[in-house]
């Protein structure tokens, strides 16, 4: 779990920074992080997640307001039960559906078995018109760190 104030920067394949990642809000394994772009400072979304042992929910929300932008929850609580408390758990993929603010399912993030290699993800997204879809990528980073 990151702490209160962490932060981790986001590069491009040239090592300039793009965005951050500032920890605003944590508690134990759940907490607020402010993304922010690195050129302009302006704050683009607030990855919200709620402490659970049974799914994993991230909410992106709107850095002014904290209005809903789109939501992303594991595939139920025996995955999620499994990856957090058997031995070896953490080999299982993520899985999670995309929903956007009305509830609307907008894609998925997959994970791919990868015990030796980086963690890869596929991200579909059906409909983009109602979320914010580097976010979203960006999420997927994140919810496999934290």
């Amino acid at each position: 779990m990151y702490e209160k104030k962490d932060v981790f920067p986001f590069v491009d394949a040239e090592g300039t920074e793009i965005c951050r990642v500032k920890a605003i809000d944590t508690w134990d394994i759940a907490g607020d992080y402010l993304l922010t772009d690195s050129r302009t400072d302006e704050e683009l979304v607030i990855f919200e997640n709620d402490l659970s042992v049974f799914q994993d929910t991230w909410r992106l929300r709107d850095p002014d307001d904290r209005s809903l932008l789109a939501e992303i929850n594991s595939r139920g609580a025996p995955v999620t039960l499994a990856r957090k408390l058997l031995p070896g758990g953490q080999l299982l993929a993520h899985k999670y559906e995309i929903t956007d603010a009305n509830g609307d399912s907008v894609g998925t993030i997959e994970g791919e078995f990868a015990l030796f290699d980086f963690d890869q993800y596929e991200i579909d997204l059906s409909d983009t018109s109602s979320i914010p879809t580097e976010p979203i990528v960006i999420a997927a980073i994140i919810i496999d760190a934290i």
